[in-house]
């Protein structure tokens, strides 16, 4: 592409950010890495605040972050910061319209609120900590805005007390406990909002549990390959296992961000709401932008302290990159 006259280099870059593809080879090349990140802006160009996000990113002086396959040191998740005492790179952000959620967590996971708040706007804001992860939960508090259900692996030290927990608290079962296959008994169960929990315990050292916390996300796709590369690109997530089978479903797969495992399985898509710590969240936002996701708001110093740019991902997943400020 180097090779190329920089006018052509150009319409090729314009020409991924408006299909979503993979543009994010702009951002290492000198000359067109600028132009690269107003394209970005001007593909959702009008917008009530182009004006002046334009404006404050040509004064904003800031280096790109230039190697995103490296590691999470090198992927805009450097230990240069401060995050939150319990909290992962990545933190799971869960919206239903009422309270119904943490209730089915404490009385299933004996769960521990150890945050709550009105977000003026968006309805009430809840923290929880179940075993060693933290849970986000943001309540609606209106029934006419949809849940958005996703699914976690969780590990707990016996499934079948557990799984009868989260019966009594409404859950609905989706395969009762078991010894699994993989070396884990296992229940699985759908909670009056969708989402699912694949409740563990571990049989042996085969099992997952010892590189995973409490709770860790687990994201459907139908193209896991595709997927899991975009969350190299955009947010350097590193690779760590991939499980296919004929025809290209994965069963399992598995990839990190910073300090936070993801898990994947081929299925459709249950697309939810996740917190990303970065380094840098203007750096890691432009990063998603040139690797296909859909920009939802800049980064912009939020009154939770953080500063924060929203952006959607090609399988609907809403990320929020966020710093302490």
């Amino acid at each position: 592409m180097a090779d190329q006259l920089l006018p052509d280099r150009l319409d090729a870059v314009i020409d991924a950010l408006v299909a979503r593809g993979d543009a994010s080879a702009a951002l290492r090349d000198p000359e067109l890495a600028a132009l690269a990140r107003v394209a970005a802006d001007l593909r959702h160009y009008p917008s009530r605040d182009f004006t002046a996000r334009l404006r404050a990113r040509l004064e904003r002086r800031t280096t790109m972050t230039t190697t995103m396959t490296s590691g999470p040191a090198e992927a805009g998740h450097s230990a240069d910061y401060a995050m939150r005492e319990g909290f992962t790179t990545v933190t799971p952000y869960i919206w239903v319209p009422d309270r119904g959620l943490a209730d089915f967590l404490v009385r299933t996971f004996d769960a521990i609120e150890t945050s709550v708040g009105e977000i003026p706007g968006h309805g009430v804001h809840r923290e929880l900590r179940v075993g060693s992860s933290m849970v986000m939960i943001g309540e609606s508090g209106r029934s006419d805005v949809p849940a958005r259900p996703v699914a976690f692996h969780v590990f707990v030290e016996d499934v079948d007390a557990t799984f009868a927990r989260a019966v009594t608290a409404g859950g609905t079962s989706l395969g009762e406990p078991e010894d699994r296959h993989y070396g884990e008994r296992a229940g699985f169960i759908r909670d009056a909002y969708g989402n699912h929990w694949y409740i563990a315990t571990a049989l042996g050292p085969q099992s997952l549990g010892h590189a995973l916390r409490t709770v860790t996300p687990y994201l459907h796709a139908r193209d896991i390959n595709g997927y899991m590369d975009f969350l190299s690109r955009a947010f350097g997530a590193v690779e760590e296992t991939r499980a296919e089978q004929p025809g290209g479903v994965i069963p399992y797969a598995r990839m990190r961000i910073g300090d936070a495992a993801i898990e994947f399985g081929t299925a459709d898509p249950m697309p939810g709401a996740y917190f990303l710590y970065a380094a840098d969240p203007d750096a890691m936002y432009e990063q998603a932008l040139a690797a296909g996701a859909k920009s939802l708001s800049a980064p912009a110093d939020r009154p939770s302290g953080d500063r924060i740019g929203f952006i959607e991902d090609p399988v609907g997943n809403h990320w929020y990159i966020a710093r302490p400020v």
